[in-house]
């Protein structure tokens, strides 16, 4: 071995001890594991729990203020009526009132008058019965003959059954009157008594409508507070969920530099090997294959259709109106409607980086094809692929499912560049697809 051999081969000793003392320094660095992003997600999933329990508390008191609104809304009308009928009484009331007055006035004069007239008669019949000899004896003798003292007679009774009369049509009218005073006096008890019945009763419903509106004002309040408790966890929720991505790179970077440290023994390991040889000769191996990372695969850089027979979308990427959570969020995919069970394929070949559970995604298959892309596929039933391997474009990798957040069975497909999410109809220009009329545009 010449002085030039001996140089390299030294030189790549030093970098395999470099190598291996940054190996055992690497996992203490980078204590990054599965089963913490696996703990991560399981708070997650909690914190999503909690949310949906809140939310579904938040359903039933909404649904308890609408029942109380529709009950308020039917006292506000009833104690409408109420009140429009005890103002018609107050009115009927104060129309009797008049009519009591006038033929209280009526009844005064006619009584007046009455006495009037009875005090007349009683002067005239007294003047009668004290000079009654004497004015029958001036009368005889005044008279110039029987048919004059006759006519005489006749006229003072005439005069007597007048009065008598006159007294009778007072007296009759004043009966009259004091009767009709009294029936409209009855008329207008009963009406006060029907409006005091009345204003109980708007007093009692009034009591009820305020009963009713302090109880939606509480919903209202318990509603706004549990609202506030999901607002919070949604941010714990967006924190975890981003927790796991940061874990996910630094494992994802972690996992590249273990490759990339197999790689350089790999290669240091064959050039010492060549370095012994005294002439060429056979190259070195490929390595045993014995370590636990991937080996990425890089894909074609197009992309085919995720669920083949299956070209129906549900929802387009974009602003939508979550069906679960009742609300505007953005939707960082396109959702594929189709049977459960339905085949999904890998739009692209690469290698699988994640296949398991992931939180809204449910059961879901991420791949790396090793050129930026990544492609997600979410919501499926089951796997038909694991973690690490290298899968083609076209073959199979899970099925359709229901799992995670989810109403009904169908795809959720992504691709991703780096950390953003790409519009998958853009960037896979698919054609020839059909879409509900609330996907989206």
């Amino acid at each position: 071995m010449n002085k030039k051999t001996q140089t390299i081969f030294a030189t790549i000793l030093v970098i395999i001890m470099i190598l291996s003392l940054l190996a055992t320094l690497l996992p203490s660095a980078f204590a990054v594991t599965e089963e913490e992003i696996e703990q991560l997600k399981k708070e997650r999933d909690a914190i999503a729990e909690e949310k949906e329990a809140k939310q579904a508390v938040i359903d039933d008191l909404e649904s308890k203020q609408n029942s109380i609104l529709e009950l308020k809304h039917a006292l506000d009308e009833r104690n409408e009526f109420t009140r429009q009928q005890i103002e018609l009484n107050n009115r009927e009331i104060e129309l009797y009132q008049e009519m009591i007055l006038r033929k209280a006035e009526d009844l005064d004069q006619a009584i007046a008058l009455e006495e009037q007239q009875l005090d007349r008669y009683r002067t005239r019949v007294r003047a009668m019965e004290e000079n009654g000899e004497f004015d029958l004896l001036a009368l005889i003798l005044n008279s110039n003959d029987l048919s004059g003292l006759l006519a005489a007679v006749d006229d003072i009774g005439e005069i007597m059954e007048s009065d008598r009369h006159l007294k009778d049509d007072y007296i009759a009218a004043r009966e009259n009157t004091e009767r009709v005073k009294t029936e409209y006096e009855e008329v207008k008890a009963d009406l006060e008594t029907r409006q005091k019945a009345l204003q109980e009763e708007q007093r009692e419903l009034e009591r009820q409508i305020q009963e009713a509106t302090d109880h939606i004002n509480q919903l209202i309040e318990e509603i706004q507070t549990y609202q506030a408790e999901i607002d919070e966890l949604d941010e714990e929720q967006q924190a975890k969920q981003h927790e796991i991505d940061v874990l996910v790179d630094e494992l994802e970077r972690q996992r590249a530099a273990e490759e990339e440290r197999r790689r350089r023994e790999e290669e240091a390991r064959r050039q010492r090997e060549e370095s012994q040889k005294p002439t060429g000769g056979e190259s070195g191996g490929e390595g045993d294959g014995s370590g636990e990372s991937y080996v990425g695969t890089t894909g074609t850089g197009s992309f085919g259709w995720p669920c083949p027979g299956c070209y129906y979308v549900t929802s387009r990427m974009g602003n939508r109106f979550h069906p679960i959570f009742n609300e505007w969020r953005y939707h960082s995919g396109m959702d594929i409607g189709a049977g459960y069970g339905s085949a999904i394929v890998a739009s692209d070949s690469g290698t699988v980086i994640l296949c398991g559970d992931n939180g809204g995604y449910g059961n879901c298959v991420m791949i790396d094809h090793g050129n930026g892309y990544i492609t997600l596929y979410g919501h499926m039933s089951s796997f038909a692929v694991s973690y690490g391997d290298s899968v083609s474009k076209g073959q199979t990798i899970g099925y359709v499912g229901s799992t995670g957040w989810a109403t009904g069975p169908h795809l959720h497909f992504e691709i991703r560049y780096g950390d953003t999410c790409l519009d998958p109809e853009v960037v896979g220009g698919f054609t020839g697809l059909s879409y509900a009329e609330d996907a989206g545009e």
